[in-house]
């Protein structure tokens, strides 16, 4: 990496005329600040949160509020590392924290700017509405709530259920267009069922004058599915396999900004070590393991989360049998930016 230059101005010490003026223009000589072209960009140490730390705090926070005055009763993953900006965050353009629900409560209805996903790690009888599409939320679904679309949760199980809310609220905020509507929603136009979308390549047509969302029209990923999906994917030469969430109408993410994976993993074996420009962080679907991530080593188990900072070299190894890795990423910003770079260990 290129040391930051130190070029001073020729004969021109640093309270002389000159710099006063610059100063009182409100404008610097980029000559002494230059950064080298080689320079390589610099990332945080990757953060974990360990499920049997934050368990015993899922009690406590129902406790602690009540869903009649809660907006949503979150436990937010905080990284310091950020703690110069507006908010927590688990990683660049990236937050993260643990919802929970008990059996008869609800989270009213409202929207945001920034797009959200629930991915389940408790519980099952939840239900998210999205758009007033009512979305079952059991172990391992994944949920979607599109930037700007009118979202809800209940639950009528026998139990409590905790999901994993993701969303890329510190990259919306940094560019100041972060909007929030507290409801009540109006109406909503029917939606195709999801069936509508299992034939693979046809898919329901919009109305005349009517444009496709840039988000995935299946709000609710199974679990069931996913796994079995995975089951069918050919082995990489590490023995991983990997599966993309994808939008059926194009093949592409699931929301214009968020971009997610489930990695599976072959026991005892380390995949081949990778390098990108995308920030992600990783939910233990199942299993346990550990990941080189830069210079650290991150030991995981189930439900743990654990961030992989961009530009670290990244290897991940299972320790038990049919481990899964549930990635949230960024990757779709970088790339929709031109900024995406992707490099794999020979």
């Amino acid at each position: 990496m290129a040391a930051e230059t130190d070029l001073k101005t020729k004969d021109a010490p640093a309270g002389d005329a000159f710099h006063t003026g610059m100063g009182r223009a409100g404008v610097r000589a980029l000559w002494e600040r230059h950064i080298g072209n080689g320079r390589e960009p610099e990332s945080e140490k990757p953060r974990q949160w360990r499920w049997a730390e934050i368990e015993p705090l899922l009690d406590q926070a129902v406790a602690a509020t009540s869903m009649d005055t809660a907006e949503r009763r979150v436990l937010s993953l905080h990284n310091p590392d950020f703690d110069h900006l507006k908010g927590s965050c688990v990683t660049t353009n990236l937050n993260a924290g643990f919802q929970i629900l008990m059996p008869g409560e609800s989270a009213r209805v409202h929207r945001h700017t920034a797009n959200a996903l629930r991915f389940v790690v408790e519980g099952a009888g939840g239900t998210t509405a999205v758009d007033g599409k009512p979305c079952a939320m059991g172990r391992g679904d994944l949920i979607i709530t599109p930037g700007g679309s009118w979202h809800a949760h209940s639950h009528e199980g026998d139990a409590r259920i905790v999901w994993l809310d993701a969303l890329d609220v510190p990259f919306v905020r940094h560019l100041d267009a972060q909007f929030f509507d507290p409801g009540p929603a109006g109406n909503f136009p029917p939606l195709p069922p999801d069936d509508a979308y299992l034939e693979g390549g046809i898919v329901p047509q919009t109305g005349p004058g009517e444009e496709m969302p840039s988000y995935s029209p299946l709000f609710r990923y199974g679990w069931d599915e996913v796994c079995a999906a995975l089951g069918r994917t050919r082995a990489a030469a590490d023995g991983s396999r990997r599966l993309r969430y994808t939008n059926p109408a194009t093949g592409g993410p699931v929301m214009s900004l968020l971009d997610v994976y489930m990695l599976g993993l072959e026991g005892g074996r380390q995949t081949r070590a990778y390098r990108t420009t995308h920030n992600a962080f990783c939910l233990v679907a199942e299993g346990e393991g550990e990941s080189a991530i830069g210079g650290a080593t991150v030991k995981w188990r189930e439900r743990d989360v654990f961030t992989l900072p961009h530009w670290n070299w990244i290897a991940h190894r299972a320790a038990s049998p049919g481990a899964k890795l549930f990635m949230v990423t960024d990757r779709e910003i970088l790339r929709r930016l031109d900024l995406l770079r992707e490099e794999y260990e020979d």
